[in-house]
Formats: structure tokens, C-alpha cells, sequence
């Protein structure tokens, strides 16, 4: 007899466990798709640069492709204005927030061919992926350097303020 209050209680909180399980999968889904919203990204045309150049609140993914592409995540409710300028070699990607309070992170996707230099300030989050290149150059100052899948025979890092790198490269490949 009490093997089955014992088993029904178990089938009981095994059923609760489920259903508490499905519901918070439900409401991750649905942040997720509201972040996404929030963050789409619309294509801006860009010529060649050998150089980046991020100041302020970005996360920026990098990586290695036949051409030029990058995505911006603009705002729908106005709270920061991308600034996108290519000046010589380098192109430069700065934020202006429009209300005063803090600026939230923007997401940026760049393509490029090649890239021989990186600067990344304020705050600023940038990845590198699968990269195959002789020689880079990174700058950091109070950023992140999030390294993934690259081959360069030559890096150089400069750090200053609360700056991390992050290389997480499969060892095992």
C-alpha cells in the first residue's frame, strides 16, 4: 500500500515538474522573440577598409567572408542613434543616445575578406570568427575581445582599463 502512494506521489510531482518545465519554456520563447524584434538588422552598403573601429556600446560580430557586408540592429523606440562612417582604410562604428539615459547595447554584423586591425572602446564587444590571416593588430580599451576558430600567424594585443580577451578556440580540432 504504500508503494503506490509513494510511486503516485512521485508520478504526481514528475507530472508538476513537466508542465512547470513547458510553461518556462514558453515564456523564454517568447523573450526571445521580443529581443529579436527588437534587434533586427538591416543592411548597410559599405566599400572595403582594412581597419575597425568601434567606440561605445556595440557588440559586433566579425567574420571572415568574399565580400563586404554589414547588418546594424537600429532602434524602433529611439533610444540611440548608430553612426556608421568609413574614412581611408578604416571603418568607424559610434553610438548617440538620444534620451539622455544609457545607451543599450547595439548588435552589428560585418563580412569582410580581410582584416588587418581592430580598436574597440567604451564598453564595446567584439568577436572575431573564423579568421585565416599573417598578421592583426587589436586595441582594446575597457572592451572585450571574444576570439574564435582564427589562424593568424602574427597577433598583437594592446589593453588598457577593464579590457578582457576571450579566446575559446577548440583545442581538440
Amino acid at each position: 500500500m504504500s508503494k503506490k502512494i509513494l510511486l503516485t506521489a512521485a508520478g504526481v510531482l514528475l507530472a508538476l515538474f513537466v508542465s512547470s518545465l513547458m510553461v518556462l519554456r514558453k515564456d523564454l520563447k517568447s523573450i526571445h522573440t521580443e529581443k529579436e524584434e527588437q534587434n533586427r538588422l538591416t543592411e548597410l552598403s559599405i566599400e572595403s577598409f582594412k581597419y575597425l573601429d568601434v567606440k561605445g556600446s556595440w557588440n559586433v560580430r566579425v567574420r571572415q567572408g568574399r565580400s563586404y557586408r554589414l547588418e546594424v540592429a537600429f532602434d524602433d523606440q529611439n533610444r540611440y542613434l548608430p553612426i556608421v562612417e568609413q574614412r581611408n582604410d578604416t571603418l568607424y562604428l559610434s553610438i548617440r543616445g538620444l534620451d539622455g539615459e544609457n545607451t543599450p547595447e547595439v548588435h552589428a554584423k560585418i563580412v569582410t575578406p580581410f582584416i588587418r586591425g581592430a580598436r574597440a572602446t567604451g564598453g564595446a564587444e567584439l568577436w572575431l570568427r573564423k579568421f585565416k590571416s599573417d598578421t592583426i593588430s587589436i586595441a582594446l580599451d575597457s572592451s572585450l575581445l571574444v576570439s574564435d576558430e582564427n589562424e593568424f600567424i602574427n597577433s598583437y594585443y594592446q589593453t588598457t582599463g577593464n579590457s578582457r580577451i576571450e579566446q575559446v578556440d577548440d583545442p581538440f580540432k
